[in-house]
C-alpha cells in the first residue's frame, strides 16, 4: 500500500477517441498495470499523468521530456489541451495549453514537478558515461557522509584547495553533492586553463618570429641620456634665440640681412624700369578723348541740342554721334593696349611686394641692431636643427622601448605558461583525488544501496554494481549469474532495473511528495511481468506499467488492472449499458474493468474557461467536474465563495449554514 500521495484519477482530452473529442476520465491505483494492444491508448494515460505531474511528457514523436506547447497541442482534438489529475491526498495537478488567434499561449501547469518522476533523471544518468553514472550513484546512495569523510579520501595538500572551492560551490548542498561540484569545477577549470596556455603559447610564437634583439640596459641608458642632451640643446637654442646674440652672431645676421635688402632694392629698380619700358609702348589714345567723352555723355544724358563747349546749335543727334565716335576710339585703344596694361598691373604688384619685403628686412635689421649682446653658449644651435635632433633621438628611444616591451611580453607569457601549467596540474590532481574519493565512498555506500534496490526486484534476480575493473574505474550494472556480472540485459530487464534504482532514489524525496514511476514500455513477457509486479509492491510510491501482455497466472494482489482494449472502445463508442457510480476495486483479468463515470452529461470540461475561473476561486476540481453549466455560471456571476456552498450529486448546490461551516472533503470522481 502506498504511503505517499498518488494519482487516483485522470481527466483529459489528450488523444481523445471520444465523439467530438470530448475529454475522457479514468481511475488508477497506487500500482497500476495498463494492458492492451499497441493502439489501445496505453500511452495516452501515461502521458496525461506525466503532463499533470511535471508539465512534460515522454515518447512524443519519439522524443523524451517534451514541454513544447505547440507540439503537445497536436495531441488534442482542438485548440486546447487540458489534464487534471486528482491525488489521494485531495490535491490536484493540472496542465493546460491553448491556441488563441493562431498563437500558442504559454502553458499553465500546477503540479508536484519533474522531481516526482524520478525515473527520468535516473535513466539520463545511467545512459551517460561511466563518470556521470558514478557521480550520480554516489549522490543517490550516500547517507550521512561528512566533510571529514571526504577529506580523509584526499591528500592533505589538497584540503585547502578543496575547502576554498567547496565554500563557494557547495553552499546549502550535502557533502556528497559538494564533492561532485568540486570535482566538476576542477575538471572544468583544468580545461579552461588548457585554453589559456594555448593562448599564451600563441603569443610566444607570434612575438618570437619578428622581435629584434633586446637592447641592453646600458644601451637603453645611453639612449635616454642622448634624448635628455638633445632636449637641453633645444632649450639652450630657444633661450639663445629669445635673449640676444653674440657679437659674432649679430654681425653675421646683419650681413645676411643687408644682402637680402640689397637684393630687394635691385629687384625694385628692375621692376620700375620694366614699368617705364611698358609705358613707352602704349599707343596714343588721342588728346582729351576721355574729357570729350565725359562732356558729350553729360549732354546726351540731359537731351541737349547745343554743343556744351561752344554753345552752337548742333542738335542732339549730332552729339550722340560724337559720343559714339569717341567711345569707338577708346574701345580701339583698349584692345591695342590690353596686353601692355596687364603687364603694367603685374609690374605694379611686383614693385609693391618688393617694397614690402625691403621694409620687412629693414625692420629685422633694426631689431637685430637693438638686441642685447650676450656671451656665446656653445650648446646653442639653430632652433630648427635642435628640434630635429631631439625628434630623431626620441623616435630611436621609442623604438627601443617597444622592443623591450615585446621582450617583457615574451617573458610574462613564459611565466604565465609556467604558472598556468602549475595551476592546471593542481586542478588535475584535485580532479583525480575527487574521482578517487567518489570511488572510495561509492565502495562504502554501494552495499546498502544495492540491498535497497534488491528489495524491489524479483527474488531470483541478483542485482550487482561493479565499480572497478582491475585498477580502472568503471560503472557497470546488471545481474549476477553464475558468479559473473551480466550487463547485456533485455529491454524489460533494463526497464525493471532503472525503475528499481528509481525506487531506491525516491526514498530521498520528502515523505509527503508523490513519487510516480513509469517503467519504459519494453517487450514484457508474461513470466517477467508477473515477477516484476510482485517486487514493485514493496515500493511506497506509485507505479504505472504499460504492457501488451498480461502477467502469468493470477495478478499480484494490490495491483489495479486496466484493460485498454475494452476501455478505449467504450471511450470511442460509449458503454452498452449506463454505468453506475461505484468505489474503485482491484481488477483481475477474468472480469470486465469497473470504472466510475467521468462526469454527468451536463458537467463541465476541465479545459473550459468556467472550470479555470472556478478553480482560481478555490473550488475543488472534483466539485467542478460534478457541476452543471448552469450551476457554474451562477457561482461565477454571483462571486460565490467555495466554503459557503456544497455541490450536490446532481450538479446543483446547497448553501451551507453560517454557524456550521465544515471543511469540504474531496468526493469520489463522478
Amino acid at each position: 500500500m502506498s504511503t505517499r500521495p498518488y494519482v487516483e484519477h485522470v481527466y483529459s482530452n489528450l488523444k481523445s477517441p471520444r465523439p467530438n473529442g470530448d475529454a475522457w476520465g479514468i481511475d488508477i491505483g497506487p500500482k497500476t498495470l495498463i494492458v492492451g494492444s499497441n493502439t489501445s491508448h496505453k500511452s495516452t494515460i501515461v502521458q496525461a499523468v506525466e503532463l499533470a505531474i511535471a508539465g512534460s511528457a515522454d515518447d512524443i514523436i519519439g522524443r523524451s521530456i517534451v514541454s513544447d506547447a505547440a507540439l503537445l497541442l497536436t495531441l488534442a482534438p482542438g485548440d486546447e489541451l487540458g489534464v487534471t489529475a486528482r491525488l489521494s491526498d485531495g490535491s490536484t495537478a493540472n496542465y493546460n495549453a491553448r491556441r488563441e488567434d493562431g498563437k500558442v499561449k504559454r502553458p499553465q501547469h500546477d503540479g508536484p514537478g519533474a522531481q516526482s518522476l524520478v525515473h527520468r533523471s535516473v535513466a539520463a544518468a545511467l545512459s551517460g558515461s561511466a563518470t556521470t553514472a558514478r557521480k550520480a550513484f554516489l549522490e543517490w546512495s550516500s547517507s550521512g557522509v561528512k566533510r571529514d569523510d571526504i577529506l580523509a579520501c584526499l591528500p592533505s595538500a589538497l584540503h585547502g584547495k578543496y575547502g576554498d572551492i567547496a565554500q563557494h560551490r557547495g553552499r546549502d548542498l550535502s557533502e556528497t553533492k559538494t564533492l561532485i561540484e568540486v570535482l566538476n569545477y576542477a575538471n572544468s577549470r583544468s580545461r579552461e586553463i588548457s585554453k589559456e596556455i594555448k593562448g599564451a603559447q600563441l603569443v610566444l610564437e607570434n612575438i618570437g618570429d619578428s622581435i629584434d634583439a633586446k637592447p641592453t640596459d646600458e644601451t637603453m641608458e645611453k639612449m635616454r641620456f642622448a634624448v635628455a642632451e638633445a632636449r637641453e640643446i633645444l632649450d639652450a637654442s630657444i633661450r639663445a634665440a629669445s635673449t640676444g646674440m653674440t657679437e659674432e652672431e649679430k654681425q653675421s645676421e646683419l650681413e645676411r640681412l643687408a644682402q637680402q635688402l640689397n637684393a630687394w632694392e635691385q629687384n625694385t629698380l628692375t621692376c620700375e624700369q620694366q614699368k617705364k619700358d611698358l609705358l613707352a609702348q602704349l599707343p596714343s589714345k588721342g588728346d582729351n578723348v576721355d574729357l570729350a567723352i565725359e562732356i558729350v555723355t553729360v549732354a546726351t544724358e540731359h537731351s541737349l541740342d547745343q554743343c556744351p563747349v561752344c554753345s552752337s546749335h548742333v542738335g542732339l543727334e549730332h552729339l550722340q554721334k560724337c559720343r559714339s565716335f569717341y567711345e569707338q576710339q577708346v574701345e580701339s585703344w583698349e584692345k591695342q593696349s590690353e596686353p601692355i596694361i596687364q603687364k603694367l598691373v603685374e609690374a605694379d604688384k611686383a614693385i609693391d611686394s618688393s617694397n614690402q619685403n625691403m621694409a620687412a628686412v629693414q625692420a629685422e635689421i633694426n631689431r637685430v641692431h637693438g638686441l642685447p649682446t650676450r656671451s656665446k653658449d656653445s650648446r646653442a644651435i639653430p632652433v630648427n636643427d635642435a628640434q630635429s635632433r631631439l625628434e630623431v633621438a626620441m623616435e630611436t628611444l621609442t623604438k627601443m622601448e617597444l622592443v623591450c616591451e615585446r621582450w617583457n611580453d615574451l617573458t610574462n607569457a613564459r611565466k604565465s605558461i609556467e604558472s598556468l601549467t602549475n595551476d592546471q596540474e593542481s586542478y588535475r590532481a584535485l580532479r583525480i583525488a575527487c574521482e578517487e574519493a567518489v570511488g572510495s565512498l561509492l565502495s562504502e555506500q554501494t552495499r546498502n544501496f544495492t540491498e535497497l534496490v534488491q528489495t524491489y526486484l524479483p527474488d531470483t534476480w541478483k542485482f550487482k554494481i561493479e565499480l572497478m575493473d582491475g585498477e580502472r574505474e568503471v560503472f557497470r550494472m546488471g545481474f549476477e549469474r553464475d558468479g559473473r556480472l551480466h550487463c547485456a540485459l533485455s529491454g524489460a530487464e533494463w526497464a525493471t532495473v532503472i525503475t528499481a534504482v528509481s525506487m531506491a532514489v525516491s526514498t530521498k524525496l520528502d515523505s509527503n511528495a508523490p513519487a510516480v514511476l513509469v517503467p519504459y514500455d519494453r517487450a514484457w513477457d508474461a513470466r517477467t511481468l508477473s515477477a516484476v509486479m510482485k517486487g514493485f509492491l514493496n515500493f511506497e510510491g506509485q507505479v504505472i506499467i504499460a504492457s501488451t501482455v498480461r502477467p502469468m497466472g493470477r495478478p499480484p494482489k494490490g495491483w489495479t488492472i486496466l484493460d485498454m482494449d475494452v476501455i478505449s472502445k467504450e471511450w470511442a463508442h460509449g458503454p452498452d449499458e449506463p454505468e453506475e457510480e461505484s468505489e474503485p476495486v482491484e481488477e483481475t483479468f477474468n472480469h470486465k474493468p469497473i470504472r466510475k463515470k467521468v462526469r454527468n452529461d451536463r458537467g463541465l470540461s476541465v479545459i473550459s474557461r468556467s472550470a479555470k475561473k472556478l478553480e482560481e476561486r478555490g473550488f475543488l476540481m472534483a466539485d467542478i467536474l460534478t457541476m452543471t453549466k448552469e450551476t457554474a455560471a451562477h457561482l461565477i456571476e454571483n462571486n460565490v465563495e467555495p466554503h459557503t456552498v456544497t455541490i450536490t450529486a446532481d450538479g446543483g448546490f446547497k448553501v451551507k449554514k453560517v454557524d456550521n461551516i465544515l471543511p469540504i472533503n474531496l468526493p469520489p470522481a463522478p
